[in-house]
């Protein structure tokens, strides 16, 4: 993954929840029109949001959204060694 693909991916949450500058924002969007890596990333990412959202359920735990991170840091390592 590029140094790029970092920088989107630490902002990948506020870029979903619209919290981001209009600038970082613009440059998010930039970088997500790109990369087929972060644009699937955010692609799954808002899917799940959205998902949670329809079920009506409380909003997840940090811990849990850190857990998911791990996995696909994780399944993302392991691709890149293949």
């Amino acid at each position: 993954m590029k140094a790029e693909c970092d920088h989107a991916v630490d902002y990948l949450y506020q870029y979903i929840d619209e919290e981001l500058t209009w600038s970082r924002r613009l440059r998010i969007r930039w970088h997500l029109k790109r990369c087929g890596h972060c644009v699937d990333a955010f692609d799954f990412e808002a899917r799940l949001k959205e998902r949670m959202r329809e079920c009506g359920k409380d909003e997840p735990s940090q811990e849990l959204f850190d857990r998911i991170r791990a996995l696909i840091d994780k399944e993302t390592a392991e691709s890149q060694d293949t």
